[in-house]
């Protein structure tokens, strides 16, 4: 487990929302963070970007506590792409 930094942060207007579209390099291992700093989150979620060893080690699931976002893989050294949306 460790802190990551994306590789790169998309923003995008939606309305009165900020549509946060972050990349992950192919190093994201299971339980990794990533303290985002983004304020009023109100949705997210994720998605390997990289072709899985297995089909069960095939997708990701994220969590969520204040601005932290933690990731559950089943497999080392993923890609990843993090989509949030946050109020304006």
């Amino acid at each position: 487990m460790a802190a990551i930094t994306p590789t790169g942060v998309l923003l995008e207007n939606a309305g009165s929302t900020t549509f946060h579209i972050a990349t992950f390099a192919a190093t994201v291992d299971d339980g990794d963070t990533w303290a985002s700093s983004i304020e009023h989150i109100v949705g997210y979620w994720g998605n390997c970007t990289d072709t899985p060893t297995t089909q069960t080690s095939e997708g990701v699931d994220v969590a969520l506590s204040g601005s932290t976002f933690t990731f559950s893989l089943g497999e080392a050294n993923r890609g990843i792409m993090l989509y949030v949306l946050s109020k304006t």
